[in-house]
């Protein structure tokens, strides 16, 4: 019985060696679609000042399969930088850099802190981050489906159950604190949504058919249910809280 229990042991420490070293998975991914009308971006047409040679190297790393890639090492390397960083200083080539690591990190991660630093991106920009921000507006994995940023923005997908989905967004964001999420499916459909509530959103309702949701500021608010055509999702953020560069 005791040799027994101790192989148990040994193999949930074995087991959870294994998982502990596996290269990791995107928790949710980009969409890049008509929907999205993403335009063509050069990023190579500005001069470069901002080194970005070693947050790329774990871009690099990632995108190679190396089995050297450090999750954690990544997310501390580039918390340094976005500490430091002053998104009015830098040149388009650099934001568009920014963006493109930090949106690998949001796939990585679900972490809101990689999508409200692309909302941050998008601010201090004028439209030639769209090509490099949109896509991440919606992130998506199976039928989760992430709202990241808040724009007029649609998708559509067949579910893995069979059936057509559309899901929109509708929102003045910045101009006010509303947004509504509409769906359109062929059936009825179970699909976990998560939708942002951003940091300085504290007191924002997140509503569905006159039932509100829990809605914490820095994180996902997440709903899960059967949805079917017709379906709304009502979200109201404190305009008052709203950034004031936001407006810019």
């Amino acid at each position: 019985m005791k040799f027994k229990a101790v192989l148990f042991v040994l193999l949930v420490v074995v087991l959870s060696c294994t998982n502990k070293n596996r290269f990791p998975e995107k928790l949710s991914t980009r969409i890049i679609s008509d929907d999205l009308n993403v335009p063509n971006t050069e990023t190579g047409t500005m001069p470069n000042t901002e080194d970005f040679s070693d947050l790329k190297n774990f871009v690099n790393q990632y995108n190679t399969h190396d089995e050297q890639f450090n999750l954690n090492n990544f997310e501390n390397l580039w918390s340094q930088f976005q500490k430091g960083r002053i998104l009015s200083k830098w040149n388009v080539s650099e934001k568009i850099q920014w963006a493109e690591i930090t949106g690998l990190l949001l796939e990585l991660t679900n972490n809101t802190v990689y999508a409200e630093e692309l909302e941050n991106c998008k601010f201090h920009s004028d439209n030639s981050l769209d090509g490099t921000i949109n896509p991440f507006v919606f992130t998506k994995r199976v039928d989760h489906i992430y709202v990241n940023l808040f724009q007029n923005k649609e998708i559509n997908y067949t579910h893995t159950l069979g059936g057509e989905v559309t899901f929109s967004q509708e929102t003045d964001f910045p101009e006010s604190g509303s947004v509504k999420f509409h769906f359109g499916m062929t059936e009825r459909r179970y699909i976990e949504l998560y939708i942002r509530i951003p940091s300085w959103a504290d007191g924002s309702t997140v509503t569905v058919k006159k039932v509100k949701y829990f809605a914490a500021p820095g994180s996902y608010c997440l709903i899960a249910k059967k949805w079917k055509e017709g379906d709304l999702v009502e979200v109201e953020f404190p305009a008052g809280k709203i950034p004031n560069n936001y407006r810019l």
